[in-house]
């Protein structure tokens, strides 16, 4: 009967990711762009209390695979709304490497409340076809950035900080976020609620919130020079719940603010934005370790 129950669940994510792949040969750069902002948004759901497991770490490896999906604004600043879905894949190896979302990254300090080390990270992009605001500005490409991240955890406290650095020829640009939360007194589901602020550099800002001549000639929008700085500020609140052992669900809330350069541009509609999205995915893993099964029982 478990045997049987775990090949329905594997088939069913076979499904799931089937129609994502259909989708993407019907519209294959505007899946790609929803999918990087889903897979932007299943990181933090993946990182919510109740959807992470600590038993986790007792094993070499652990991988996850789901759906993320949810309503969002068409581009960050708009005021049209969308819903869209992307793929929710994590993954660990023996604590040290990691995977979740959409970063890719490495544990060099490895300590049990704080770790430092380098990451690699993918960003969508935008097309100018996303919205009619947007026509005449022509596409930004998607983003392989590359940094690092400092994170420390104390029960109920968290702070996390990442800095990078396109590498790819996208936005050009670098970006520093940083957050700091706390858990929530709820037993079920279990609760995180988090404050963050993005500041981001003037290639950046420029290729987001930035209109050269040529682009305010084929769009009639004024020219405007976005600089560095503070983009906006963000609080988010996230929830796990474990349906069995291997299925779990999540969810996020965010509303985020626009600020300085970024809430300014001529294409922005609302400097105030919302995105409200779930998770859900299949978890396993290697065995436990032969030296954490006694403290597992």
């Amino acid at each position: 009967m478990k045997k049987a129950f775990q090949r329905s669940s594997l088939l069913l994510i076979a499904i799931l990711f089937a129609a994502m792949s259909i989708s993407g040969v019907a519209a294959a750069d505007e899946t790609l762009n929803d999918a990087g902002l889903w897979a932007d948004v299943s990181e933090d759901i993946d990182n919510a209390p109740g959807y992470e497991n600590y038993k986790d770490s007792k094993r070499n490896w652990t991988l996850s695979l789901g759906v993320a999906g949810g309503l969002s604004p068409d581009y960050e600043g708009s005021n049209d709304y969308e819903t869209g879905f992307g793929p929710n894949l994590a993954g660990t190896w023996k604590g040290i490497l990691f995977f979740k979302g959409k970063t890719l990254g490495a544990n060099v300090i490895n300590e049990k409340n704080f770790k430092v080390g380098p990451i690699l990270a993918w960003a969508s992009g935008r097309d100018d076809d996303d919205n009619d605001k947007l026509e005449g500005l022509g596409d930004v490409d998607s983003s392989i950035e590359a940094g690092g991240f400092v994170s420390y955890r104390n029960k109920p406290y968290r702070f996390r900080m990442e800095v990078r650095q396109d590498v790819n020829s996208g936005h050009e640009g670098a970006l520093v976020e940083m957050s700091a939360g706390t858990s929530l007194p709820f037993t079920k589901p279990l609760v995180f609620a988090a404050i963050s602020t993005t500041l981001a550099s003037d290639d950046y800002m420029e290729s987001f919130f930035g209109v050269n001549s040529k682009q305010s000639m084929n769009s009639g929008l004024k020219k405007y020079k976005a600089e560095a700085g503070f983009k906006d500020v963000k609080i988010f609140v996230t929830a796990g719940y474990p349906i069995t052992n291997r299925w779990r669900i999540g969810g996020k809330i965010e509303y985020k603010r626009l600020v300085g350069d970024a809430a300014d541009r001529p294409i922005v509609d609302d400097e105030n934005q919302f995105l409200a999205g779930f998770g859900l995915s299949y978890h396993f893993g290697s065995k436990y370790l032969p030296e954490e099964l006694q403290e597992l029982q």
